[in-house]
C-alpha cells in the first residue's frame, strides 16, 4: 500500500510540473532548429530561475572547456553556449520542441543523437558522462578532422613564411606595370575615363529616398593621386575603418579594418618577380601571377587550411583590356564573365555577360555614356533588374541615382569634397 501511495504521489507531482519538451507544432517559432544526421549539444540558462554562484560559473566552466576543446561547429555537430530560449530538434520523422523557460533549474545541457528525444541534464557534474555516451564517435571524428585542419593551416603558414622570406625588392618600373596593367580589386584600370584623378578628402552620403531626406549611411573617403588611403564608413552608431598603407614606390603594402577601433583584419601584400601574394590575418590568401606585361594571368585563393577553392584564367585584348574572367571552383565548371567594348578607346566595357556552369546567361550589364551621364544596366532573363545613372564629374564629384527594376529610385549616393 506505502509503495502504491508513492506511485501516485510520484505521478501526481510529474503531471503537475512542467513539460521540458514536447512533440512541437506548426506555430512554435525556435531560435535553432536541429535535424537529422547533424547532432547538437547546447548549454543554457533559464534566467527566471535563482542559482548558486558556483553552479552557475561551474556550468559555465565546463560548457566552455567542451567548446575548446572540440572546436564549436561543424556540419553535423554543433556543440555552443548560448542564450537561446527556444528549440526544435528532428529525427526526421519526429520533431520535438524545447522551450529552456520551462526548465525547474537555472542550468541545463539539452544533447540531441539525431535519433532519439533530446536529453536534457541540469547537474554540470554529469554532463561529460552523458556526451561521451552519446557522441563519443562524433567527437573523436571531430577531433581527428580539427587535427588534419590544424596540419593543413600550418602547412599554409610555412607557405606564406617561405614566400615571405624570399627577398625581392620592387623598383618603380616593376610598380608601374603591377598598378597599371594588373587589373585586379587592388590595381583595377580605369573604369571610367572622366572619373577624374581623385585627390583629398570627401564625404559621401547615402540616401534611401529620392528626396533625400533619409541617410541609409555615410562615407568618407581619403584619396592621392587617383588611390585610396583611408575608407571610413558609418551606420546606426557602428564605425567601420579600412586604412590603405603604401610603399615607397606605391604599390600597397597593407590594409587594416578596424570596427569601432578594434582591429578586425589585416591583409599583408608581397610582391615576388612574377607574382604578388595577399595574405589575410584570418589564414586564407590570394596570388596573382603575372604574365610578362604585368597583367594577371592566373589567380588562385586558398583558404586557411591551404586548399585552393577558386582559380580564375583572364584574358586581355591588344590594349591590355580584359575579354573574359573564367572561374573554376573547386575544379568544376567554369563561371565566365565576357567584356565586350564599343570602342578603341574607351577602357571601359559596354556590356558584361556572366555565364554559369551550364553556359546559363546569368545577367547582363551594360554600360553607357548618354549626355554625358554613365549610366549602369543590370539584367537578368531579359528583364532590368537595377540601373544606376551617375553624375561624378573629374572632381570626382556630383551624384549617383540607383533606381530598381519597376524604375523606383532605391538610393541616391551624393559626393563632395570635405
Amino acid at each position: 500500500m506505502k509503495i502504491l501511495s508513492f506511485i501516485m504521489l510520484f505521478l501526481l507531482l510529474y503531471s503537475c510540473s512542467p513539460k521540458m519538451f514536447r512533440l512541437a507544432t506548426s506555430d512554435d517559432k525556435a531560435n535553432f532548429r536541429i535535424s537529422n544526421p547533424s547532432k547538437a549539444v547546447f548549454f543554457v540558462e533559464n534566467e527566471n530561475i535563482t542559482a548558486s554562484e558556483d553552479c552557475i560559473r561551474d556550468h559555465k566552466e565546463i560548457a566552455d572547456r567542451f567548446y575548446r576543446e572540440s572546436g564549436g561547429a561543424t556540419e553535423r555537430l554543433m556543440i555552443a553556449r548560448t542564450n537561446a530560449k527556444t528549440f526544435k530538434f528532428s529525427n526526421g520523422t519526429t520533431i520535438w520542441f524545447v522551450d529552456v523557460q520551462n526548465f525547474p533549474k537555472r542550468t541545463a545541457m539539452i544533447l540531441f543523437d539525431g535519433k532519439n528525444e533530446p536529453l536534457i541534464e541540469y547537474n554540470p557534474k554529469n554532463y561529460e558522462h552523458f556526451v561521451k555516451k552519446y557522441l563519443s564517435e562524433d567527437l573523436k571524428k571531430k577531433q581527428e578532422s580539427e587535427n588534419k585542419n590544424q596540419t593543413a593551416r600550418k602547412e599554409a603558414s610555412k607557405t606564406w613564411n617561405s614566400m615571405e622570406a624570399i627577398t625581392f625588392t620592387p623598383d618603380q618600373k616593376y610598380a608601374d606595370r603591377i598598378i597599371n596593367h594588373s587589373n585586379t580589386a587592388y590595381y583595377p584600370l580605369l573604369n571610367f575615363e572622366d572619373g577624374g584623378n581623385c585627390n583629398g578628402q570627401f564625404r559621401d552620403i547615402i540616401y534611401l529616398d529620392e528626396k533625400q531626406e533619409k541617410i541609409g549611411y555615410t562615407a568618407d573617403l581619403t584619396y592621392r593621386n587617383g588611390k585610396m588611403l583611408e575608407y571610413l564608413y558609418s551606420r546606426e552608431g557602428l564605425k567601420s575603418v579600412q586604412k590603405y598603407y603604401l610603399n615607397t614606390v606605391g604599390l600597397l603594402d597593407s590594409i587594416v579594418t578596424s570596427e569601432n577601433g578594434k582591429r578586425e583584419m589585416k591583409l599583408n601584400f608581397k610582391y615576388l618577380p612574377h607574382q604578388f601574394v595577399i595574405h589575410s590575418s584570418y589564414g586564407s590568401r590570394e596570388e596573382f601571377h603575372l604574365n610578362v606585361k604585368g597583367q594577371v594571368d592566373i589567380k588562385y585563393d586558398f583558404d586557411k587550411e591551404n586548399k585552393m577553392k577558386r582559380e580564375i584564367h583572364y584574358t586581355y585584348d591588344n590594349l591590355g583590356r580584359v575579354l573574359t574572367e573564367k572561374s573554376i571552383y573547386d575544379g568544376e565548371s567554369p563561371v565566365t564573365n565576357t567584356y565586350q567594348y564599343d570602342s578603341d578607346t574607351r577602357k571601359m566595357y559596354s556590356k558584361l555577360t556572366i555565364q554559369g556552369k551550364d553556359g546559363k546567361i546569368l545577367s547582363e550589364n551594360k554600360a553607357q555614356m548618354i549626355d554625358g551621364k554613365q549610366i549602369f544596366t543590370t539584367m537578368a532573363d531579359g528583364k532590368v533588374q537595377s540601373k544606376s545613372v551617375s553624375t561624378l564629374n573629374n572632381h570626382c564629384e556630383g551624384k549617383v541615382i540607383t533606381y530598381d527594376g519597376s524604375g523606383k529610385v532605391i538610393s541616391v549616393s551624393v559626393q563632395k569634397r570635405r
